[in-house]
C-alpha cells in the first residue's frame, strides 16, 4: 500500500464523508423549531461511528515507515503540489484576517452597547490578529520545506500555525461553550484541537522532538473533522481559517508520508540548497 498516497486522501476522503454525514444529520435528526436533535437518530450514530473508525483508521495506518536522518529533515518536500497547498494556505490566512475585521467590529460595538450580556472580544481579536501570524508561519515554513532550506533558522516560522490555532481555538471555545447541546458543537470543537495538536507536532519535528505517529494521527483527525464542520455553515472567516489550518496541516501530512513511506528523496533535497558561487573570471594584474 502506498501510504504516502493513502494518507492525505484518508483525510481529504473522510473529510468529504463527514461533510456528507454532518449534513444528513441536519436534514433528518434537526428540529428547527426547538434547536434540538431527536434522541438516537441514525445519522448522529452514523458521525460518532465515523469518527471512530477515522481515529482508527489514522493510528493503524500510521505506524511504521523510516526516520529521517535529521528530524527537521521531515517535511523536505520540493513538490510544486506541497507548495501550491501551502501558498493556498498562506492566502486563506490573510482572507480570514480581513474577512474578520467587520466581524471583530460587530462584536465590539455590541459590547458597547451592552456589556453585561456581550463579551469584550478579546480572544475573537487575538484569533484576527494571529491569522497574519499563521500566514507568515505557512508562507515561509513551506518554502523553506519546497527548497530543502534546514538550521535553526526554519524553526521560528515552522510554530507559527500553531500559535495562530491557540487564540483560534480559545475564541471558538468561548463561543460555543455557551451552547448547552454538546452534538451541535463537537464537530467544530474537536476540528480545532486536534488542528491545533497536528501543527505543534509538526512544529515540535524542529526542536528535535519528532512523534511521527502522533502526528499523523492529530493531522488525519483534524483535517476530516475540520472539512466536516463547514456543514455547520458558520461565518465567513470561521470557514477561511478553517480551511487555512486544515490546508497547512494537509501539507505537513503530505510531506511527513512522502518522506516516511515514499522513495528516498534525492541526496541533493537532503543536501540543501547550495551557495552560489562566483564567477571565475581573467584575474588582473
Amino acid at each position: 500500500m502506498r501510504k504516502d498516497i493513502f494518507l492525505p486522501v484518508l483525510a481529504l476522503a473522510g473529510g468529504a464523508v463527514g461533510f456528507l454525514l454532518r449534513l444528513w444529520q441536519y436534514a433528518s435528526a434537526y428540529d428547527p423549531s426547538t434547536e434540538l436533535f431527536a434522541h438516537g437518530a441514525p445519522a448522529s450514530l452514523a458521525l460518532v461511528v465515523w469518527t471512530v473508525l477515522m481515529g482508527a483508521l489514522a493510528l493503524l495506518l500510521g505506524r511504521g515507515g523510516t526516520a529521517a536522518e535529521k528530524p527537521e529533515q521531515s517535511f523536505l518536500c520540493p513538490s510544486t503540489g506541497y507548495m501550491t497547498v501551502m501558498t493556498a494556505g498562506g492566502m486563506c490566512f490573510l482572507l480570514s484576517a480581513a474577512a474578520g475585521v467587520p466581524e471583530l467590529m460587530y462584536q465590539y460595538q455590541a459590547w458597547q452597547i451592552d456589556p453585561q450580556h456581550n463579551m469584550l472580544p478579546v480572544a475573537f481579536g487575538l484569533s484576527v490578529l494571529f491569522c497574519l501570524v499563521g500566514s507568515i508561519g505557512a508562507l515561509v515554513s513551506g518554502r523553506n520545506n519546497y527548497r530543502g532550506v534546514t538550521g535553526l533558522q526554519v524553526r521560528a516560522p515552522a510554530a507559527l500555525p500553531a500559535y495562530a490555532a491557540l487564540p483560534w481555538l480559545m475564541a471558538l471555545y468561548q463561543e460555543d461553550s455557551r451552547d448547552p447541546i454538546l452534538i451541535r458543537v463537537f464537530v467544530p470543537l474537536l476540528a480545532a484541537v486536534f488542528l491545533l495538536l497536528a501543527l505543534y507536532q509538526q512544529a515540535a519535528f524542529f526542536y528535535r522532538r519528532p512523534h511521527p505517529v502522533r502526528f499523523t494521527f492529530f493531522a488525519v483527525m483534524g483535517i476530516s473533522l475540520g472539512l466536516a464542520s463547514l456543514a455547520d455553515r458558520p461565518g465567513l472567516f470561521q470557514i477561511l481559517s478553517t480551511l487555512s489550518f486544515v490546508l497547512c496541516t494537509l501539507g505537513g501530512l503530505a510531506a511527513l508520508s512522502r518522506n516516511r513511506f515514499g522513495p528516498p528523496q534525492p541526496k541533493r533535497v537532503l543536501d540543501g540548497p547550495r551557495m552560489p558561487q562566483p564567477e571565475s573570471g581573467p584575474v588582473e594584474e
